[in-house]
């Protein structure tokens, strides 16, 4: 129902939703909570309470974070000054030792290489000789400078070749790799970011090239550290540095702490304040979608609701006004629309999950025959026809058994996709499992094994004794022609069941029809429909129930295959044995009707609609009466806003379309083709419920055959005493793995997906459009769990 609902507008009132006072519990999930509480709030006494609350825990928390940040920066500079410290000491001292050790003898450390090589003497005299002096010379362009620091390891070959390109080999650079892998990477502005590097260690002359290297140094981010000169100044420095390291560890491990107790302590209201956060979001949302009438000062605010809960809503209303000291009660009319309302569907934990099946498909449209009433009972028959066995659809009801008694608890664990999709699917699982082992008792099936509950008829010496009560007799499972019985069984079920099945569908859009008025669709469409689909697949049905219920001489019946062909191939002749008298006759008839049904699914309707539309526009240009626009001076719109904004009422404005006749016409003839061709390709569609029961059936037998009966339960005459014994369990084991694995997730899963293809393709598409677009009520409850499907407006 489409109404609307007006209120006082008050500037210095806040009309804010309910929020947990301190101490007092949130709702939790599932929980009845108030449909609307209004309450009369002061701006500045919410404002207060933001201040005293989440404002104060932003700001420190921004602050500590910033000043972390900061210390952690400044613990990796000191940290890169120590490296920068002790390797280039290091260099120092094996450089002077290299220098005074002889040219017989090796360097402790690798020497500076020379970039464009300097002619005369070697690099490491040349360097050995200027650090014994300290690189002291009288004047800056003539002293032997330096640049040391640290840069990350992958851009260290570039630098060196850009740094020997730019100085034309007149300066020396030895690059050391850093084993210290947690050194911060200072592109990262979260300072989290750990990156390898190598330190840097660059001599040259002249001021020229300390410009031009300053320049290289700083786009290939090398991080430049003080490098005392003198051999005291280091040490003096590096006591220092670690010094400071160390009271940087305890400030740092300090902060930590702080922030962590903070942390835990937001944790803990952090549930209320989302909470309450969310109430205020949708609240706001919903009086933003409100419109507010100047000329009344009242909001106007549209909606859908179901019509039981009407009576609801006006309560909920008055109680709301009397709460927030309203001077005026709300008002709730209904407003006359030409949208298209949502559609609700009612559901609760047993039919939410087969009526997601079918929205998944696509959402029924509004006042549209809703499959998941029949997907509740036809999906789980048809996974059972296709996965019968007492035994593994025993074993399928356990375990949906067990997801359905311990499902609060699993409802609060954290599951994978699969584990999310079978916990959701529980009562599918169990409704499958259920007829499966039905379909199991009629084909007399537990792990590939025959049951001879009621003994069986055929081997019986009792005259009287009859047929098989329920089911298979377990003597077809010992028979030499097994297979071949079986696959006739099977075949005939499935396609009688798919025929069934599709009538069904066609029977649901004579509903659609009446519902939606339309007399044309029912005489031009569902009737030609029907005398089609049963002068062929409904005679099928009829000469397979027939086959059956008659005894054959000698057992040799006529073969139907060949009956249905030379049906239409020689009409009014008979090659097989007659099923009854006058046949030939009959079969000449049902041809006839079916090709009569074809035109009049085609024809009739387009052309009936055209003469309609043009009734309808000479009526138009009759009349004299125009319709009167809105007053624009007095910028008064009109009563229903839904007629000029279409989110006013939950769903999209449906704007006419020009008629056009050739579009109708060609989207009949569409029609007409889908319908006769997709009526012969679904039904032998349906012949999957027969191949997949018989691949259950076969690899279920080759399992027990081959593995329990050909080995655990078998023990040769020669055999060791110890092997015999352990036998039985291993290869128990080992069938009890291939059935799990093959039987029950494979096939269960193969099963399941044909068994929606089935419901999807060839049942819904007879009827279903699927075009319509939920209803979503408002409610609070989405805040503290996502939608379920229940019924909790």
């Amino acid at each position: 129902k489409h109404f609307g609902h007006s209120v006082n507008d008050d500037p210095d009132v806040v009309y804010s939703t309910w929020a947990p006072a301190p101490g007092e519990a949130v709702p939790k999930a599932g929980a009845s909570s108030k449909l609307l509480s209004l309450r009369r709030t002061s701006r500045k006494e919410v404002q207060a309470l933001a201040d005293r609350g989440l404002t104060m825990y932003e700001r420190e928390l921004k602050e500590l974070t910033t000043q972390l940040l900061a210390l952690r920066k400044n613990h990796n500079s000191l940290r890169e000054q120590r490296i920068v410290v002790e390797m280039c000491s290091t260099l120092y001292a094996g450089t002077l030792g290299a220098s005074s050790s002889g040219a017989g003898e090796s360097s402790p450390v690798d020497v500076p290489r020379a970039q464009g090589g300097a002619s005369g003497a070697p690099a490491a005299s040349v360097l050995s000789s200027l650090v014994a002096n300290e690189f002291s010379t009288s004047s800056d362009d003539g002293v032997l400078q330096y640049i040391a620091g640290l840069m990350p390891r992958t851009v260290a070959p570039t630098f060196e070749r850009v740094v020997f390109r730019a100085t034309r080999g007149n300066c020396m650079v030895h690059n050391m790799p850093v084993d210290d892998e947690d050194l911060l990477d200072p592109n990262d502005p979260k300072g989290e970011a750990k990156v390898l590097k190598n330190a840097v260690l660059i001599f040259f002359s002249g001021s020229v090239l300390k410009h031009k290297l300053t320049k290289i140094c700083k786009f290939f981010g090398l991080s430049r550290y003080i490098l005392p000169e003198v051999s005291h100044q280091r040490r003096a420095l590096l006591a220092e540095v670690v010094d400071q390291l160390a009271s940087s560890t305890v400030v740092i491990d300090r902060s930590n702490h702080i922030l962590t107790q903070m942390l835990d302590t937001v944790a803990h209201k952090w549930g209320e304040w989302s909470y309450t956060v969310g109430r205020e979001k949708m609240t706001c949302n919903a009086l933003n979608m409100c419109n507010f009438d100047h000329r009344r000062r009242v909001f106007v605010a549209e909606g859908w609701i179901p019509v039981d809960a009407e009576d609801a809503l006006k309560e909920a209303l008055a109680v709301a006004a009397r709460k927030s000291g309203g001077e005026t009660s709300p008002i709730l009319n209904d407003v006359p629309t030409g949208l298209t309302p949502p559609t609700y569907l009612p559901t609760n934990k047993f039919t939410s999950a087969f009526q997601g099946l079918v929205d998944t498909y696509g959402v029924p449209k509004y006042r549209e025959v809703n499959p998941g009433v029949f997907c509740v009972v036809l999906f789980p028959f048809l996974f059972g026809i296709m996965f019968g066995d007492v035994g593994h659809g025993a074993l399928l009801t356990i375990f949906a058994l067990a997801l359905i008694a311990f499902e609060e608890r699993i409802g609060k664990m954290a599951l994978d996709d699969i584990g999310s999709m079978c916990f959701g699917g529980r009562y599918i699982l169990l409704m499958n499992g259920l007829f499966a082992i039905y379909v199991g008792f009629l084909y007399n099936e537990c792990f590939a094994v025959p049951m001879d509950l009621f003994g069986t008829r055929v081997l019986s010496d009792d005259p009287d004794a009859g047929v098989y009560p329920f089911g298979i007799d377990p003597v077809w499972h010992h028979s030499t022609n097994k297979i071949a019985f079986f696959n006739s069984y099977k075949m005939k079920l499935s396609i009688v069941v798919g025929v069934v099945h599709m009538f069904l569908g066609i029977c649901c859009s004579l509903l659609n029809h009446i519902e939606f008025k339309s007399t044309v669709s029912i005489v031009f469409e569902f009737v030609p429909e029907v005398i089609f689909f049963l002068s062929i697949f409904g005679y099928l049905v009829f000469m397979i129930l027939l086959k059956w219920g008659t005894v054959w001489a000698g057992g040799n019946g006529p073969m139907i295959l060949n009956v249905l062909i030379g049906m239409f191939m020689s009409p009014g002749t008979l090659t097989e044995v007659p099923l009854f008298p006058g046949q030939a006759q009959v079969q000449l008839l049902l041809v006839a009707l079916a090709l009569v049904s074809v035109p009049l699914m085609l024809f009739p309707k387009p052309i009936i609609q055209y003469r309609q539309q043009m009734a309808i526009r000479a009526a138009a240009a009759r009349s004299h009466y125009t319709m009167m626009a809105p007053d624009a001076e007095h910028g008064t719109g009109p009563m229903n806003p839904a007629a000029e904004r279409g989110a006013g009422g939950g769903g999209a404005e449906e704007d006419e379309e020009e008629y056009s006749f050739t579009d109708e016409f060609v989207h009949q003839v569409i029609h007409t083709i889908e319908f006769v061709l997709g009526s012969i390709s679904n039904t032998a569609s349906y012949l999957r419920l027969w191949a997949l029961s018989l691949a259950h059936s076969q690899l279920s037998e080759l399992f027990w055959e081959k593995v329990m009966v050909g080995f655990a339960l078998t023990i040769g005459p020669s055999e060791n005493a110890v092997l015999a014994s352990v036998k039985p369990f291993v290869f128990t084991v080992v069938w009890l793995i291939l059935s799990f694995a093959v039987l029950m997730v494979m096939e269960n899963l193969s099963s399941f997906l044909h068994a929606l293809r089935l419901q999807w393709v060839e049942f819904q598409n007879k009827f279903y459009s699927g075009t319509g677009h939920a209803f979503i009520p408002f409610s609070y409850k989405s805040i503290d769990k996502p939608n379920t499907g229940d019924d909790d407006m």
